[in-house]
């Protein structure tokens, strides 16, 4: 399949373009050259010899972003699940085997952030931080592993924040309301203000403050609107320039989403709605508090042909989150969920200037993260009476690594890119509670992954590589149950990436066209199993990824921006996992990998009232078929498949005009109001019907939602 793929990539014009800088220009002048810092060092977005989208701040205001789900389509292989803002899990190349261990890293700044185990479900607690007063967001494909080390199978989020500026006093704040059809109305403030302390230095303050309106409704408790969000948050930056060759950045930020319940609506497996098109039925509001804190300080010092820079980062994540136990129990009640995790990392690096013709880069990393997970059941409904039952897993994780990476420039076109990482861990965990209680487990493992990346610029607008990439995620001491099909311990899982791709100008910069093409070979991929009594992890064989990334921005004039984007991955199993505790066979699909997905976005800009610039646009969104989790222990009890969801197609809107004071903005998403089903789960976790038919869990596109945005300047 993958030689065929790359066949057609080379035969083939139109499938030229990938997801990365044509991507990463879509509303922006696309002439303008993108600067990234996806290798640890600042290069052109175009020269960097591997998949990656950056999508710029303007980008960000025009599309209205506040989470995730926001931004995803302009990502090609992104994909983006989850029931509640704070409660998401992101994918990328459709690496997802619907296990607890994050497949992809996040990282704010130098800041890697979530938990490195299987411990603190990790997985679906991905930081989904408001982008306001981001400079862009970097996402890169693949394994990342030489660089990023741990929980890198898939690639790479990164958040770069905007920095402070030393000379210049300027703010902006920025108004929004909405309306959402069938739900309650949304209203948004946020802020800026970057205050010069001399030439030297600088303070640079953001908040904000978003009230969403729920659009779900149960008509058992006769309520409405009961997936309401309150997020808030706020970040604070000082940045000193001591001297010419000396630089210290200080950052904290935090951020709190509060859901008022779930966005999950019943469905049957038909993938009917039970009621309502957007109706839940409940005992009680699904809540969750998910809050985030990190601290960083950043040290980069030029010594002179060589720079060194250190990074001291602390964060935070606390979950605090209410589960519907009445199934498992029999009776109403409900699971009363904590988990708070912190984690300390440093890293240090030494780098190169670029200069001559070796370039090379060596650093050393050290993490220590520690997590507890609390639990405890309910009878009733909140706030119910204590049940007695309860279950604990207090872990830490600490982790050592060296790295490093060399590109030799062979002659001005031809270069070769060589990293290594060594990377060790040690683990520990203790289960207590009413359940199952131990002294004590622990596990060590170790990895060594590279890269190799030779790339080739036959001119100034063109680039060609090849990449050959691993990267891989710690095993761990496990959960146990009575009785037991879960091992004390699970080994790492490793990603290999082969890669070819092209970034190009044509036509005098025109027609920017991206394009590549990928094989991932995973082993001993990570599964959540269940015993009868708890869930733990456990290794299975093997799974693959392979496709092709595109994206094309056309730019006739300075008025008009076309981009179209998008990815074609096929994914499956190649080895049988257990029929009783997973439920997947060689071949299957992996779970919310649609096989095809586009993006093409137009914008048309015109000067309007002299300076002021006017601009109208929109953007389609494709997402094909795609399939639901392996189906677990409810496949062996109720005959329960992976079930297929339908395609769909999402148009959205955008209008507004620039002063150079101010700016007003129109948007619409969803367009069409459709009923696009993104998530479905649950099987057998909610009662039966009168025929005996399971209903379960649909997560859809937020419903048509019409909207208007004021953002002045000073």
């Amino acid at each position: 399949m993958f030689v065929r793929l790359a066949i057609a990539l080379a035969a083939s014009a139109s499938l030229l373009p990938l997801a990365a800088e044509a991507q990463a220009q879509t509303q922006d002048n696309a002439h303008e050259e993108i600067v990234v810092t996806a290798q640890k060092r600042e290069e052109r977005l175009r020269d960097v010899p591997q998949s990656i989208t950056a999508i710029t701040d303007e980008t960000l205001e025009r599309l209205q972003a506040s989470d995730f789900n926001d931004y995803a389509g302009q990502v090609p292989g992104l994909a983006v699940t989850g029931g509640q803002p704070g409660n998401s899990r992101v994918t990328l190349r459709g690496l997802n085997t619907g296990g607890v261990a994050s497949t992809v890293g996040i990282y704010v700044d130098e800041t890697p952030f979530g938990s490195s185990t299987s411990l603190a479900n990790a997985a679906v607690l991905a930081l989904d931080l408001d982008p306001y007063d981001v400079a862009r967001i970097e996402v890169l494909r693949g394994p990342q592993g030489t660089l990023y080390g741990a929980n890198t199978l898939g690639g790479i989020l990164k958040f770069v924040t905007a920095a402070p500026e030393p000379g210049e006093f300027f703010g902006r704040a920025s108004g929004t309301v909405e309306a959402t059809e069938g739900g309650d109305s949304t209203w948004a403030t946020r802020a800026m203000v970057n205050i010069p302390l001399g030439d030297q230095a600088a303070l640079r303050l953001s908040a904000l403050r978003r009230s969403e309106g729920g659009y779900v409704d149960d008509p058992d408790r006769g309520i409405e609107d009961v997936n309401g969000v309150e997020t808030t948050g706020w970040r604070a930056a000082f940045l000193l320039n001591a001297t010419e060759n000396l630089t210290i950045r200080l950052s904290a930020q935090q951020q709190d989403i509060e859901s008022e319940g779930t966005d999950s609506v019943a469905y049957f497996q038909t993938l009917d709605p039970v009621a309502g098109d957007t109706d839940q039925f409940s005992p009680f509001s699904v809540s969750s508090d998910v809050t985030y804190r990190i601290l960083n300080g950043t040290i980069d010092w030029d010594l002179g042909g060589v720079s060194l820079i250190s990074s001291t980062s602390y964060s935070e994540l606390e979950q605090a989150h209410l589960e519907d136990g009445t199934l498992a129990f029999g009776l109403p009640s409900f699971l009363d969920e904590d988990i708070p995790q912190d984690k300390f990392t440093q890293e240090v690096r030494l780098a190169s200037n670029g200069e001559g013709s070796l370039e090379w880069l060596i650093g050393a990393f050290y993490t220590n993260e520690n997590a507890l997970l609390d639990q405890e059941i309910f009878f009733g409904t909140p706030p119910g009476t204590v049940s007695g039952l309860t279950a604990t897993i207090d872990s830490e994780y600490t982790e050592r690594a060296v790295f490093g990476g060399v590109t030799y420039h062979f002659t001005p076109q031809f270069d070769v890119a060589v990293g290594a990482r060594y990377a060790e861990n040690e683990q520990r965990m203790t289960q207590g509670g009413t359940a199952v209680s131990n002294g004590g487990e622990t596990s060590s493992d170790d990895a060594i992954t590279y890269s190799i990346a030779p790339r080739w610029r036959p001119n100034d607008q063109t680039t060609i590589y090849a990449r050959i990439a691993s990267g891989y995620r710690p095993g761990g001491p496990n959960i146990l149950g009575a009785p037991s099909v879960i091992p004390t311990t699970f080994d790492p899982d490793e990603t290999v990436n082969y890669e070819v791709g092209v970034k190009t100008d044509l036509v005098d910069g025109i027609l920017r066209l991206d394009a590549a093409a990928f094989h991932i070979e995973w082993s001993d991929i990570q599964l959540l199993v269940f015993d009868g009594a708890v869930s733990g992890n456990a290794n299975g064989g093997g799974a693959e990824s392979q496709g092709v990334e595109w994206a094309a921005t056309f730019t006739p004039s300075d008025a008009l921006t076309i981009a179209w984007s998008g990815a074609y991955t096929d994914t499956q199993l190649t080895d049988d996992t257990d029929p009783i505790v997973v439920g997947g066979a060689a071949g299957d699909p992996l779970p919310y990998a649609p096989e095809w997905a586009s993006t093409v976005d137009v914008t048309y800009e015109w000067p309007v009232f002299g300076d002021a610039l006017a601009y109208v646009g929109g953007a389609w969104r494709y997402v094909g078929e795609q399939s639901t989790g392996f189906p677990g222990v409810g496949g062996f009890l109720y005959g329960a498949e992976q079930i297929e969801l339908p395609s769909y197609n999402l148009l959205d809107l955008r209008a507004g005009v620039d002063f150079e004071a101010f700016t007003v903005a129109l948007f619409a998403k969803n367009v069409t109001d459709e009923r696009a089903i993104t998530q479905f789960g649950g099987f057998g976790e909610t009662l039966p019907d009168a025929l005996g038919e399971p209903n379960g869990g649909a997560v859809l596109v937020r419903p048509r939602t019409i909207g208007v945005s004021l953002t002045a300047n000073f």
